[in-house]
């Protein structure tokens, strides 16, 4: 395979990181390499890699960086109807995407390692196949692509773990896992972290069936398989791309049910009026906050409707 490799030195992680990967860039000769000073380069970094006839496109930054990159290759089509296969290097403090279909480890490290794999022959027993969201309806913004959409509670979670979990210097799944933690024990027993959370009056509507009013805790919509601390909150799948997960607002026996919530099997015994989960093709949504794909905040357009599809797959290199 042809490798490029895209880098976003402004991310969280590679701003001490930065030399040692650029030392592993060196000892890859046949890596095409864009280095992204300036994040607004990356549509012309991209024209570059696709016209260069780069296969195997390596990226090196957070969710916000991969998302960035999926939205410009799907939504232009840079490589026709053949995107190139993905490799996700864990350079930002937020890789929930990496973790999951990414090359695992220290960027400079997952590099040398892929270098090696390449050398030794080709990568397809190490491939992943995955759907990638398609949003539509933000707010004075063009269609977006990733892989996870969080509302209500988990927009205000991500705002929380920015603003006093990342600067503990906290590596970034547990910086995830520890503002869940604080959220579930704050909720239980009171104080500011119950104040902050509201819930919020959201309207889904699955399949272009007629849609459904309630006030909720958080919804999320993912095709991942696995989201922060290894959790899988969604059940009631048959293959459908999306997975929706949504928890009413006030939550009952939030504490309680946690566990069940984020490590059960695909059918879980909770309270159906409280916690639903289900697979779907599309859903649209009502909201009337901001929201988050893939760590970037938008907010919605309260002349539309949010539309979430999956029409695209990507296969991603998992080392």
């Amino acid at each position: 395979m042809k490798p490029g490799l895209v880098s976003n030195p402004l991310s969280q992680q590679n701003k001490q990181g930065m030399d040692r990967l650029e030392k592993a860039v060196d000892a890859f000769p046949e890596l095409h390499y864009e280095r992204l000073d300036r994040f607004e380069d990356l549509p012309t970094a991209l024209d570059r890699l696709a016209a260069t006839g780069v296969d195997l496109l390596l990226i090196n930054g957070g969710d916000g960086t991969v998302q960035a990159v999926m939205t410009e290759v799907l939504e232009r089509r840079l490589w026709g109807d053949t995107p190139p296969v993905f490799g996700l290097l864990h350079g930002g403090m937020t890789n929930m995407t990496a973790v999951d279909v990414g090359l695992s480890g220290k960027p400079h490290k997952a590099l040398e390692r892929l270098r090696k794999r390449l050398a030794d022959g080709n990568l397809d027993s190490k491939l992943s196949r995955r759907r990638i969201l398609r949003l539509e309806g933000a707010l004075d913004t063009p269609p977006q692509r990733g892989m996870f959409f969080g509302a209500a509670a988990i927009y205000q979670a991500i705002q929380l773990c920015r603003s006093e979990v990342h600067p503990l210097k906290i590596e970034a799944d547990w910086a995830a896992g520890l503002t869940l933690l604080r959220l579930l024990t704050g909720w239980v027993f009171g104080g500011k972290s119950r104040e902050a959370i509201r819930g919020e009056t959201i309207t889904a509507a699955f399949n272009q069936a007629p849609g459904e009013t309630r006030r909720e805790l958080l919804a999320i919509a993912t095709t991942l398989d696995r989201l922060v601390v290894g959790s899988r909150p969604f059940w009631n799948q048959q293959g459908e791309p999306l997975r929706y997960t949504s928890i009413c607002y006030p939550p009952k026996g939030l504490l309680r049910h946690s566990l069940k919530v984020l490590y059960g099997g695909n059918e879980r015994r909770l309270p159906e009026d409280c916690y639903r989960s289900r697979g779907a093709e599309s859903v649209e949504l009502e909201l009337e906050g901001p929201f988050t794909l893939d760590g970037q905040f938008h907010e919605p357009d309260p002349q539309r409707p949010l539309r979430l599809s999956a029409p695209d797959t990507l296969d991603f290199v998992k080392l």
